[in-house]
């Protein structure tokens, strides 16, 4: 019996010796801040029966370096064992820390109840004082906002952009078609060797119903990057850069196919050796909103703006004002397209835990007081950065929530259905090469007539895909002035309604040369619009786009639902469930060509016609844009649609008239004996103006077939200069030479001629575009 006490007795010591021997490890680990090393250790031994309130403490502290919410909440029953002992040299940040993670798991009373009996001890210390008041504020904002529950539900897009790592900052095109976003990764040592996380920015685009992989966007840099902000088309994008001692700036970089150029500074208005964190930009590309912590502010950081002037730099920084900044932090402005509706992150007043999203408006000058999104859109831990879309239907932020997969992940809402109703008008376009099917290098000039011809903002079209976004306030009227690569700028006059609601146009423009004789002599332009939510029959494309969202968000069970129909053989609601499940909503899958609501309207423009294709002159910011002359797409595909249909105006015995004119071989000059002949041509288009003339030329069969191309071209060039000199303009005249004739009936002196005859007009802008 002595012997096997003996023997448990050594058992015991070796044992206390071995788990001090590793918590001696553990604390070594602990202070030199290597917590992810301590913390396993201390884990085993407290599960190995060690209730040190020492190591209970030191691992509280370890579990509270971690990334995920769920594990630093672990913290919780260890920092009590703390409060339960004697150490009372750590009781008082322990009760602060305490009451901060009751708040953060939603344990409200606790924390309450906590943070009041921990202030009731300090007498002194104001600062403290000051911390516990807000604390306890957060509590008492967080119960009233979780006790009335906005009607939103929030969607985590899963693991192709969230991961076990921090996701961060999503910043979205106004269309949701791209999102750009910043990643921790931890340190590998190979870059920034006193950094122990990497930030990163990945970009990704929206493709059936969800994201692409991201891509990353690999920025040059001594110091960490992170997505800021990003235009409305997704073609520039805001990126901080940051420097020593915890600085940073704003830069731009802009998009050119699938990749972006270099970083470039935002100038000293914006720009200073403070800190520069977020920004967004309005769609006109005139004001850009930022957060600095620069002194004279109200607080750490403040919420600036700054209007660009008119030799493109930006002006005088403006702060906000105590309306919207706070002593504490007020960070990520993103100013909607509407340019009146601001969101922002603050972890001030009103905030029900951490960083809350705040939204202020702008009325007569004036910011109103700042509304907290509330629950669930807000928890009781950090909700930041958000971003809604130009529609008003989805906002993206990230948060630490529980629940996440990382430290921080990304996540959207869909916003009730009452607060969507933007009254905005957002253009989607592509310019491309009608003969070629490809995009064309393009600039977009944006003037709004209704401010003396002022420039709103110079649009850069992908040039991968010719795709541009546009977004225009209701009740005005604009030029889009267009300069594409090989052709004369043009302008389209666009008149936005003073509409009470969101408004989507889809537009494909096709630009064509018209040659006469390898000679451009003028351009063609169509434009095709494709109207969306402007009809009582779009009410029906609203709903179904909103059914798709739910379907893609998986608010609506998609295969569960199938399955029922299946079952029931309802083959038309198959269909449509297959439909929703593939809706993109994007300009490649509007039917430019059959859709019968689409809007049609071609513009020939020549060039000698100095009548018509006068060029128009507007003053941009002290530089003149010549322009042919502008088209109002609605009323020209109107009046080409009633044109089209209505009946001849002409008399139809007019278009028997025509007229052979004959050449001496290898002679290309006009004779003075048919010159009666072409005048009773010309009469008839003289009377008629809807009538052209159609101008053919041959040559004999002799030559080779270069040489004969080229003379039946000067023989129908002949005969055009004829109607060209009695002011014929080139739109009413089709002529070509076809070179030597292919009929051998006829002998060679009647080959040698040119063919006149009276045509339609609709007949030469079908044929010659």
């Amino acid at each position: 019996m002595r012997n096997i006490f003996f023997v448990s007795l050594l058992l015991l010591i070796a044992g206390t010796v071995y788990a001090q021997s590793d918590l001696n490890t553990a604390d070594r680990y602990f202070k030199l801040r290597s917590y992810d090393k301590a913390l396993p250790i201390y884990q085993e031994a407290i599960a190995g029966g060690v209730d040190d309130p020492m190591v209970h403490y030191r691992l509280a502290l370890c579990y509270d370096e971690e990334e995920a919410t769920e594990d630093r909440i672990r913290a919780i029953p260890h920092f009590e064992k703390v409060l339960q002992s004697d150490m009372k040299q750590f009781h008082d940040q322990v009760n602060m820390r305490l009451g901060e993670l009751y708040l953060w798991d939603g344990q409200l009373d606790k924390a309450q109840q906590t943070l009041k009996d921990f202030r009731k001890t300090i007498k002194s210390d104001q600062k403290l004082i000051k911390e516990i008041d807000a604390t306890l504020e957060m509590v008492s904002n967080a119960r009233k906002y979780m006790s009335q529950p906005r009607d939103v539900k929030v969607n985590n897009p899963g693991s192709m952009i969230n991961s076990s790592l921090t996701e961060y900052n999503p910043v979205v095109s106004a269309d949701q078609a791209v999102m750009a976003f910043t990643k921790l990764r931890p340190n590998d040592g190979k870059t920034r060797t006193t950094d122990k996380f990497i930030e990163e920015i990945y970009f990704a685009r929206k493709s059936a119903g969800g994201w692409t992989q991201p891509v990353l966007i690999d920025i040059a840099s001594e110091y960490n990057v992170g997505t800021a902000g990003i235009s409305s088309d997704g073609q520039h994008m805001l990126i901080f850069i940051g420097g020593p001692d915890g600085t940073g700036d704003l830069y731009m970089i802009d998009k050119r196919g699938e990749s972006w150029t270099k970083p470039a500074p935002l100038g000293p208005a914006i720009n200073s050796k403070y800190l520069e964190s977020t920004g967004s930009i309005t769609p006109d590309g005139k004001t850009i909103y930022f957060a600095s912590n620069r002194p004279q502010g109200y607080g750490g950081l403040d919420i600036y703006v700054s209007h660009k002037n008119e030799d493109g730099t930006w002006g005088r920084a403006e702060n906000l004002g105590p309306t919207v900044n706070t002593a504490a932090d007020e960070d990520a402005p993103f100013i909607h397209p509407d340019q009146w509706t601001l969101y922002f992150t603050s972890n001030g007043k009103g905030s029900m835990g951490g960083r809350d999203i705040f939204l202020t408006r702008l009325f007569n000058e004036e910011w109103t007081a700042p509304e907290n999104l509330g629950f669930p859109v807000n928890t009781t831990l950090d909700d930041n950065y958000f971003t809604l879309s130009a529609d008003g239907r989805v906002g993206y932020f990230s948060s630490n929530r529980k629940g996440g997969t990382g430290g921080q992940d990304i996540y959207s809402i869909d916003m009730p259905e009452q607060e969507t109703n933007i009254p905005l008008t957002m253009i989607k376009g592509r310019i491309l090469n009608s003969e070629t099917g490809e995009p064309l290098p393009t600039t977009i000039y944006m003037v709004d007539n209704s401010s003396g011809e002022k420039l709103d903002f110079v649009y850069q079209p992908d040039p991968v895909t010719g795709d541009y976004l546009i977004i225009l306030p209701p009740s005005g009227n604009y030029d889009m002035i267009i300069e594409s690569e090989g052709f004369l700028p043009y302008t389209l006059n666009i008149n936005v309604p003073g509409q009470t609601y969101f408004y989507e146009l889809y537009q494909q423009i096709m630009l064509e040369e018209i040659r006469q004789f390898d000679v451009v002599v003028g351009q063609r332009v169509e434009v095709r619009n494709a109207f969306y939510d402007t009809h009582e029959e779009a009410v029906a494309d609203l709903h179904k786009s909103h059914e798709a969202r739910m379907v893609r968000t998986g608010e609506v069970d998609a295969f569960e639902l199938m399955n029922d129909l299946i079952a029931a053989g309802d083959e038309e609601a198959i269909d449509y469930l297959l439909e929703l499940v593939m809706a993109e909503n994007t300009i490649d899958e509007v039917d430019f060509r059959e859709d019968p609501r689409v809007e049609v309207a071609v513009r020939n423009y020549y060039y000698d016609e100095s009548d018509e294709s006068k060029f128009e002159q507007k003053v941009v910011e002290g530089t003149t844009i010549f322009s042919l002359p502008s088209m109002e797409v609605t009323e020209v595909a109107a009046r080409q649609k009633e044109q089209a249909n209505a009946p001849a105006s002409y008399d139809p015995n007019a278009l028997k008239h025509h007229a052979t004119i004959y050449f001496d071989l290898d002679k290309s000059e006009l004779q003075a004996s048919y010159h009666d002949e072409l005048a009773r041509l010309y009469q008839l288009l003289d009377k008629h103006p809807d009538l052209g003339v159609e101008i053919s030329g041959y040559a004999s069969p002799e030559g080779n077939e270069e040489y004969n191309r080229e003379l039946s071209n000067r023989r129908a060039i002949s005969v055009l200069d004829y109607f060209n000199h009695k002011g014929v303009v080139r739109r009413r005249i089709i002529a070509r030479g076809y070179g030597a004739t292919s009929n051998e009936k006829i002998s060679n002196e009647e080959s040698r001629k040119v063919e006149v005859r009276i045509v339609p007009l609709k007949g030469i802008n079908a044929v010659m575009p």
